[in-house]
């Protein structure tokens, strides 16, 4: 049984992330992308969610074989800020939408 790569699940990590963050504004910006993810499932919570999980083993499937470094931290340092950014950039957003800017 092989395993997938840290490196591939931290890539996975990634795409899945900024999915979910463009995803979010899209669907408050553009009536229609809210509309179609709505009609996936019923939510476009649920679709996002369901799709940021496609996208997630989808890509640790496509770079599994990536070979890791033998330090881990770039890569877990790299998913923690893009998490972070990534919330701070629908917050951002929402505090734009709230005040009437976005």
């Amino acid at each position: 049984m092989s395993r997938i790569s840290i490196k591939a699940l931290t890539l996975a990590c990634h795409k899945a992330i900024w999915f979910v963050v463009v995803a979010t504004i899209a669907a408050e910006s553009y009536a229609p992308v809210k509309d179609f993810l709505t009609g996936l499932t019923g939510h476009h919570w649920t679709a996002k969610g369901i799709i940021a999980l496609v996208v997630f083993f989808l890509t640790a499937f496509v770079f599994s074989k990536k070979e890791d470094p033998d330090d881990l931290t770039g890569l877990v340092i790299g998913v923690i800020i893009s998490a972070l950014a990534g919330a701070l950039a629908i917050f951002g957003f929402y505090m734009l939408h709230f005040h009437g800017i976005a």
